[in-house]
Formats: C-alpha cells, sequence, structure tokens
C-alpha cells in the first residue's frame, strides 16, 4: 500500500477535494475551486461537474463554482449558458471584467470552445507570438 506523500498529484488533489465535494453534495452547499482541472484528468473533471448538474446526485441544489483554463469545459452539454462566465483582464490599469456568455447571442449547439479560442467572447491572453529562428 502506497503511502500519501508517493500518490500521484492528481490522487493527493481528489483526495482533499472529495470530503467537500461529498459535504457540499449533502448539505446543498457551495463548493469554491480555483483551478479544478489542476493536476486532474479531464474525465474526472467532467464527471465532478456532472454530479453538481445531477438533480439524482445532487438533491440539496448544492453548487460548484470553479476557475479553468480548461477550455474542454466550454461545453454546452456540460454546462448551461447562465453557468458560464469570462473573465477579461485589462492590461492598462490590472482590472478584471465578470460577465457572461450569456450577454452574448449564442445558440445552445454552437461550439463555445471553438469561438472563445478565435476571440468571439474576449477574455484571452493578449500575447504576440514571436518566430523562432
Amino acid at each position: 500500500m502506497l503511502e500519501l506523500e508517493d500518490e500521484s498529484d492528481g490522487t493527493r488533489k481528489l483526495m482533499a477535494l472529495a470530503p467537500a465535494i461529498e459535504s457540499a453534495l449533502r448539505t446543498g452547499g457551495i463548493l469554491l475551486v480555483d483551478e479544478l482541472e489542476r493536476e486532474l484528468h479531464p474525465k474526472l473533471v467532467n464527471f465532478i461537474v456532472a454530479k453538481f448538474q445531477s438533480k439524482t446526485a445532487n438533491p440539496n441544489g448544492a453548487q460548484i463554482v470553479f476557475t479553468t483554463h480548461n477550455t474542454e469545459l466550454m461545453n454546452l452539454e456540460l454546462l448551461r449558458k447562465d453557468q458560464l462566465y469570462f473573465v477579461d483582464k485589462y492590461d492598462k490599469d490590472g482590472t478584471s471584467e465578470l460577465y457572461s456568455i450569456s450577454e452574448f447571442a449564442t445558440r445552445t449547439t454552437e461550439n463555445v470552445r471553438k469561438g472563445y479560442l478565435v476571440g468571439k467572447y474576449g477574455a484571452i491572453p493578449d500575447i504576440e507570438i514571436e518566430e523562432v529562428e
């Protein structure tokens, strides 16, 4: 049997998150997680989000509020439009603006991830990629 310190980072993160997930689902609480996808397999992240979306697994209306850089989660089959928010950080003064995808004319059949990556919704890093010589 492995000691906890010998487990992978993902296993340790899941073991740390699991009690909070179960508590929120049991009590109808709110779970806040920064960078939910960090160190976790994408299927496991989808499973966690789906638990909160399920009326069976979540009869008390618990909520998970999380940040992510995983654009695969920008999926209107997993999340509703009113659940998907973007944060745009302004270079000039460092302030951030939070806004919902609901502010855009987005159909539920639209590929939100693709639209996001081409800049339709903003909230993408403003970087210049230099060619390597």
